[in-house]
């Protein structure tokens, strides 16, 4: 809870300084690093596989949504949709299959 509460004082200290430029951009950023590192350091977080694949599976899904409604305009050589849905079918099944396996 306190690496989120560093981290929200971080972004907006960020957000109101306006006469920030790049290099103490790179320091500030460095210095939230380091604290990131420390404090890991200190008390170590582990995160399960299921966490994992919780945590990824909002972005997965948005870049899948994008892959599925873009795909005309993306690629020169346009996937088909059934091929595209096979693949995100097999891609959900190992998801699911991780989740219930690994504790």
């Amino acid at each position: 809870m306190m690496l989120a509460v560093i981290w929200t004082s971080f972004i907006l200290l960020m957000i109101f300084s306006e006469e920030l430029d790049q290099p103490h951009y790179l320091l500030f950023s460095g210095l939230m690093f380091y604290l990131t590192y420390v404090y890991n350091k200190i008390n170590p977080f582990k995160m399960t596989v299921r966490k994992t694949i919780i945590l990824l599976t909002i972005p997965n899904l948005i870049f899948w949504y994008i892959g599925f409604v873009y795909n005309d305009f993306l690629c020169l050589t346009p996937i088909s949709y059934e091929l595209f849905i096979a693949l995100l079918f097999t891609y959900t099944y190992l998801l699911l299959y991780i989740f219930t396996e690994h504790p």
